[in-house]
C-alpha cells in the first residue's frame, strides 16, 4: 500500500498531538496523584494525632465510655474505616469499624503512640492538631507512653478522583486527536493537495501531454511553484517545437546529403558503361568496321546495358523496397533450390562448392522471392570473398520461437572495424560495386521482423546468420 503525502501528513499530525497529550497526561496525573496522596495523608495524620491528644486522660484512667465516644466521633469521618485503641501492654480497649470490605491497595493504616504529658509541661503547641517532628521526639523522651491508636483510612475517594481525572484526560486526548486530525486534513488539503496536483501534472507531461497546465489561484509559495510549473511546461513545449524543427532540418540535410551521395555514385557508375557504349557505337558507325568487330561491339553494348539495368534495380530496391507479400513457405525448399541452381560464373575462374544442411523447420510466413534474393546476395558475397577454391555452407535451424539461417564461407574474414559498417549503404571494399547489396539484404530481413548478424567462422571464414520469427 502506497501512502500519499496527505495520509502521511494527517497520521503524523495525529501522532504528534496524541503523543504530546499522553506525555502531558502522564505528568499531570503523576503530579495530581502526588498532591492528592499528600493531602490525604496529612489530613489522616492530623485526625489521628488530634484523637491521641484527646484520649490521654480517658486512656490513663481506662474510661471505656469516653474512649468509645471519641472513637465513634472519628469513625464518622468519611474516609475512616476502623479505629483501634490499645494501652501500653497491647490490651485493646476500643475497636470499632464500618461494615465495608476494602482491598489491600484501598487501605491506608496510620498508627500513632499516645503519651501522658504532665500539666506543668503542657504548652499551647501541644494542643494544636498538627505535630512537628521535634515536638514528637521530645514527647517520646520526656513523657510516659500509655498506649497507641491504629486507624485505617479508605483510599477509595482518592482512587475515584484519579479515575475520574484519567477519564477526563482520555476525553481531552481524544478531542485533541480529533482536532489534530481535522487540522491535519485542513493543512493537507491546503498544502499537500496542490503538491499532488503538481505531481500528477508532471506525470501527465512525462507521458506526452505537453498541453497540461494548472490553474493558479494562490499567491503563496505553492502558488509561485504552480506558476513556475506552468512556465516550465510552456518552455518545454517551445523547446520541443524547436527540437522538432531542428530535427526536420537535420533530416532534410541528411536527405540532401544522401541524394548527393546517390547522384555521385550514379554518375560514377554510369560514366564507365556509357563511355564503353559510346565507344562501341562510334566503332559501329564507321563503314570500314569489319563484321566480326561489329559483333564484339554489339556484345559489349549488351553487357553494359545489363550492368546498367542491374545498377538501377539495386538503387530502386534500396530507395523504395517493396513490402513483403507473405505466405506460408518452406525455407528448406529455398535453400535446396539455391544450392542446386547456383552456378559460379566462368569468368571469375573459381572452384566453389555449395553445401546445404537443412534442419527440421516448420513453414513460416515469408515473401519467398525476397528471402531467396537475400540468400542469393549472401551466397554471391561469400563467393566473392573466396580467393580460388572454397566452400559455401547453407544451414537452417529451429529455435524456440525463431528460425535461423546461416550462410558461411571459407574465404577471408571481415576485419572487426568493418563488421559494424558492412550493412551501411555505399559501404564496399570491392573495386566495383555500389555497396548496396548487404544494405538491401538487411532491409528485406527487417521487413520480415527479423535481424541479421555477422561473425567469424571458427575454422576460418565468415558467417552471416539470419533470424526470423516463427
Amino acid at each position: 500500500m502506497k501512502w500519499g503525502l496527505n495520509v502521511k501528513f494527517i497520521c503524523y499530525t495525529v501522532f504528534i498531538v496524541v503523543f504530546i497529550s499522553l506525555v502531558f497526561s502522564v505528568v499531570f496525573i503523576y503530579q495530581s496523584k502526588k498532591a492528592l496522596v499528600h493531602e490525604f495523608k496529612t489530613r489522616a495524620e492530623s485526625l489521628v494525632k488530634n484523637l491521641a491528644l484527646n484520649i490521654e486522660m480517658p486512656l490513663l484512667i481506662e474510661n471505656n465510655e469516653s474512649l468509645e465516644s471519641l472513637a465513634y466521633n472519628l469513625l464518622q469521618e468519611k474516609d475512616v474505616q476502623s479505629v483501634q485503641i490499645k494501652d501500653q501492654t497491647g490490651t485493646v480497649f476500643v475497636e470499632m469499624g464500618k461494615d465495608q470490605k476494602l482491598f489491600p491497595w484501598q487501605e491506608e493504616k496510620i498508627v500513632v503512640p499516645v503519651y501522658f504529658t504532665l500539666e506543668d509541661k503542657r504548652d499551647s503547641s501541644q494542643q494544636m492538631p498538627l505535630f512537628f517532628e521535634e515536638g514528637e521526639k521530645s514527647r517520646q523522651t520526656e513523657n510516659q507512653l500509655i498506649g497507641s491508636i491504629s486507624v485505617v483510612f479508605s483510599r477509595k475517594g482518592i482512587i475515584k478522583k484519579l479515575n475520574r481525572l484519567r477519564w477526563w484526560i482520555f476525553i481531552a486526548a481524544t478531542m485533541a486527536a480529533i482536532i489534530g486530525g481535522m487540522a491535519g486534513l485542513y493543512f493537507s488539503r491546503t498544502l499537500i493537495l496542490p503538491l499532488q496536483r503538481l505531481a500528477g501534472a508532471t506525470y501527465s507531461i512525462a507521458r506526452g501531454n505537453w498541453e497540461e497546465r494548472l490553474e493558479n489561484v494562490r499567491t503563496d509559495e505553492v502558488g509561485r511553484l504552480t506558476e513556475s510549473f506552468n512556465m516550465m511546461a510552456a518552455s518545454l513545449v517551445a523547446k520541443k517545437e524547436e527540437l522538432e524543427n531542428t530535427y526536420k532540418a537535420l533530416v532534410q540535410k541528411e536527405k540532401l546529403a544522401e541524394v548527393g551521395n546517390f547522384s555521385m555514385i550514379i554518375a560514377h557508375e554510369l560514366k564507365n558503361p556509357l563511355g564503353i557504349i559510346k565507344g562501341s557505337v562510334d566503332i559501329l558507325d564507321k563503314p570500314s568496321t569489319e563484321a566480326a568487330l561489329k559483333t564484339t561491339m554489339i556484345r559489349y553494348i549488351q553487357d553494359e546495358v545489363l550492368r546498367l539495368n542491374k545498377l538501377i534495380n539495386d538503387f530502386l530496391s534500396f530507395a523504395k523496397p517493396t513490402p513483403p507479400n507473405k505466405s506460408p513457405a518452406d525455407i528448406n525448399r529455398l535453400v535446396k533450390r539455391l544450392a542446386e541452381h547456383f552456378t559460379v560464373p566462368a569468368e571469375i575462374d573459381k572452384c566453389i562448392t555449395i553445401k546445404a544442411d537443412p534442419g527440421n523447420l516448420p513453414k513460416i510466413d515469408i515473401d519467398e522471392e525476397q528471402i531467396y534474393q537475400v540468400l542469393l546476395n549472401l551466397v554471391n558475397n561469400a563467393v566473392q570473398s573466396i580467393d580460388k577454391k572454397g566452400t559455401v555452407f547453407l544451414e537452417t535451424e529451429k529455435g524456440d520461437t525463431v528460425v535461423r539461417i546461416r550462410v558461411s564461407n571459407t574465404g577471408a574474414k571481415i576485419p572487426d572495424d568493418l563488421k559494424e559498417k558492412i550493412f551501411e549503404p555505399f559501404m564496399t571494399t570491392k573495386a566495383q560495386g555500389t555497396g548496396l547489396g548487404l544494405s538491401i539484404v538487411k532491409k528485406h530481413v527487417e521487413n520480415h521482423q527479423g535481424h541479421i548478424t555477422v561473425s567469424d567462422r571458427e575454422s576460418g571464414g565468415t558467417t552471416f546468420e539470419i533470424t526470423l520469427p516463427v
